[in-house]
């Protein structure tokens, strides 16, 4: 699977290294970088709200609600995604651009479970 992931917490990056081996992923800290890849096709994406170290802070385009609304406009428009923020108010606001998006908050990400899920959908019937 192509995996697409916005996080800026490095211990963060680690777990979605260490647990997405074998799979082609892109993990991006910020708006700008992310900007490179918007346009890619992606198979799941997992994102999150505050960057920038900053925590709790209010839907703006220099978080992910502003890739999310360049995803709106992309071909991953409804590419699955999770959303993994802790901040539930930046995380629905995500939301309202990619309805297809599941929230599901850091602690509780199972990502192996989740990688089970999707690549058994991908899988002919």
């Amino acid at each position: 699977m192509r995996i697409f992931v916005l996080e800026d917490n490095l211990e963060r990056n680690k777990k979605f290294r260490r647990e997405l081996i074998g799979h082609e992923i892109i993990i991006t800290e910020d708006v700008e970088s992310a900007k490179n890849y918007i346009n890619i096709k992606f198979d799941l994406l997992f994102l999150d709200h505050d960057l920038g170290g900053q925590e709790m802070v209010i839907s703006a385009d220099d978080t992910g609600y502003g890739v999310a609304k360049l995803l709106n406009k992309s071909i991953n428009k409804d590419t699955p995604a999770i959303i993994h923020s802790c901040n539930h108010a930046g995380a629905t606001a995500m939301q309202f651009y990619l309805p297809q998006a599941k929230l599901i908050p850091f602690p509780n990400l199972n990502i192996p479970e989740i990688i089970y899920f999707f690549t058994s959908q991908l899988q002919p019937a």
